[in-house]
This record gives structure tokens, sequence and C-alpha cells, in this order.
């Protein structure tokens, strides 16, 4: 089996963000696995070693958590396990970076860095529960380049609680200010489990309605492409070049390895998940076994579905040509009551060659998605 990916989940955080669902865990609260965790990764791909082929191996990208937790020497082991691939990301809170540690990382084989910017407004970032500031971004952003970074990317979160149009307009200058290749842009989703989601039961805080929230998306689709950046995604504006390689390696469904606790796989028709908790995690490994909890193999049609839905993500949508080539299907037939209920409502765009999303099927994306699944 041929890989075109690996995802490396690195499940440690300072504290946990009031928004996040993500499996992370404190770092107070595992040391003692935070000193061998490389070693357990490195023990897991060692059981996929025999059936996989990691020569096209393209994108490696390290999440989490806070990968930036880790030393560099820790990066540069784990790297040495596999060839060498073009685009290495690492995601990075700025509080845990200072100068010496983004050389390391460089000097590791880092060549795109990620950095959780969430927001440039203090009010916003300790409502959120993050420990860093706005300078500290943007700090690290300038010594970053002086490390030798020429690709790094920021995440900004819109529809916060409290969050005015107008905040979101300034933390779209600031963005820009800082002229980095690639912006995130995500939706805030306030999820059952974290301590907003208590709060907004509790009638503590409000997240921005949906109208504010498509707005604000619209605001910044209009602002980026101005500064020369293409949304090449619903969440994602890039520089001409510098789309995330290991993203539209997911959107396009190639095989991607996933390692590490609470990590996802996906080859062809299987795709598994790991264990989410550190000790299921380590004790699968020490019986030699894979710490998979879950798996699931697709149907041709969930197969199909979901290149549609993921494709649809991309700007550059679903070629009816490509997709009838790869599955045997003419998506125009197969799903031909689907797209045009989409059409007709002006969320679909679609010609002789293929489909995308318009510009209001970009802020209603998940309607258009569910016709699909």
């Amino acid at each position: 089996m041929k890989i075109a990916s690996v995802y490396i989940h690195i499940p440690f955080c300072l504290r946990k963000c009031n928004y996040c669902d993500f499996v992370s865990y404190p770092l107070a609260d595992c040391s003692t696995v935070r000193g061998h965790y490389p070693q357990l990764v490195l023990q897991e791909l060692e059981l996929y070693r025999e059936e996989l082929d990691f020569s096209p191996l393209r994108t490696i990208y390290f999440g989490g958590g806070t990968p930036s937790i880790l030393e560099a020497a820790e990066i540069s082991q784990l790297l040495a396990a596999f060839p060498a691939a073009t685009e290495i990301t690492l995601e990075a809170n700025p509080e845990t970076l200072d100068e010496a540690k983004l050389a390391a990382f460089y000097q590791a084989g880092i060549n795109r860095l990620s950095l959780g910017v969430q927001s440039f407004k203090p009010q916003l970032l300790t409502s959120m529960g993050r420990g860093h500031t706005s300078e500290q971004s943007q700090a690290m952003v300038a010594a970053a380049r002086r490390a030798g970074f020429a690709n790094i990317n920021i995440d900004l979160i819109y529809g916060l609680p409290g969050q005015s149009l107008q905040d979101w307009q300034e933390d779209i200058a600031d963005a820009l200010a800082l002229g980095t290749e690639h912006i995130s842009l995500y939706s805030l989703t306030v999820e059952e489990g974290t301590p907003w989601w208590q709060m907004e039961r509790d009638g503590l805080i409000c997240p921005a309605d949906q109208d504010l929230s498509a707005d604000m998306l619209e605001y910044a689709i209009d602002a980026l492409a101005a500064a020369g950046y293409r949304h090449y995604e619903i969440s994602n504006f890039a520089r001409p070049g510098f789309e995330s390689q290991h993203n539209l390696a997911y959107w396009r469904r190639e095989n991607y390895l996933g390692l590490g606790v609470a990590a996802a796989g996906c080859m062809l028709n299987y795709r598994y998940y790991n264990h989410r908790t550190l000790a299921d995690y380590q004790t699968m490994l020490e019986k030699g076994q894979r710490p998979v909890f879950d798996e699931e193999h697709l149907t041709i049609d969930q197969v199909m579905s979901e290149a549609i839905f993921l494709g649809l993500r991309l700007a550059e949508g679903i070629n009816f040509k490509s997709f009838a080539e790869q599955y045997g299907v003419n998506p125009l037939k197969r799903y031909r009551k689907q797209i045009r209920k989409m059409a007709e409502a002006g969320l679909l765009e679609v010609n002789e060659k293929g489909m995308y999303l318009s510009r209001r099927g970009v802020l209603l994306g998940n309607e258009v998605f569910m016709q699909f699944v």
C-alpha cells in the first residue's frame, strides 16, 4: 500500500483551551508518558512498516495538541524514520516558542510552520483560555523568518463570543500585515464536553449567530483576495504555490497513515481510529498490537459520497471525467437529484466539466455536503 502522507498526533498542551475538543492533555498530568512518547510513535510505525510503501511520501504533519512542546531532537528522531518529504508541517503555540527553538526546528527538517494565533485581541485570547499575546504571535512570525521559514500559516477563529465584526476586520488586517504564505480561518463550533459548551448552556457566553459569522467569512474572503490570497478550500487561503499539500491529500482522498494517540488513518476503503487515552495507547503497544480501537471498511457508495463532499470543499470542486475514471460512475447520473437541487438553490455551480460551490454555497457548505452523505 502506497502512502502519500503521514499525520503524527502530539497530544500534549500547556493547558486545555475553552473551545478545544481535540484529544489533548495538560503536560503537567502526563509528564511520565511525555518523556518516551516519540518512542511509542516509532513502535507504532514499525507495526505498519512491512505492508506500507513510503516511497511516494510527500507530506508529514505534526498536529495536536501542541507539537511545539517537543524538542527539536525528538522531531529529528521521528523524521529519521521516514524517507524525505517535500512538506513537513509543525503546529505551534506561540507561547512555546523562542528564537533558538524555531531555528532548531528548522534545522531538524520542519519546513512549514502553522501558528495557532486564533486572534490578536487580548480580551478574546483571554476568553479562549490562550496563554499567548498578540505581541508574541507577531514576534514569533518574525523569529521564524529569521530562522529560515519561508512557508508559514496562521490560524484564526471567527464567530467567538463577544467578537464584533470590527474585531474580526482588525484581526484580518493584523494577519495580512504579517505577510504569511497561508491563512486558515475556522468558524467556532461549541463542542459538547468543552468548558464553553457548559458556559453556553448556563447562559454565560453567546457565540456569534449564523448571520454575523457569514458576514465575517465574506469580509475575509474579499480582503484576502484583494491581498493576493487564493481561497482554495472553504477554510483555507494561500498565496499561489503555498497551498497545504498535506490537507489537499485529505480532501482528495489520498492514502494517509495516522500515528499517535487519537490519530486516524485512511487507505483506500479502510479507515481506523487509534485509542484516545495515553494509557490505552501505550498498553496496546506494549502488547505488540496496533493501538486501534475502531475501524471501518467503507462500501464503494460510501467512498464515492465521501469523495464528493470532500472534493466540494475545494475551489476546484469535482471534475466529472476524473471522478468517472476513478470510480466507474458518472456523478451526473449517480447524484442527479442532489446536484439539481443544490444548483437550483444557488449553492452549486455546474458546467460540462464539473461542479463546485458557489459563493453562497461556500457560506452554507454543510447544507450541500449533507445531500451527498
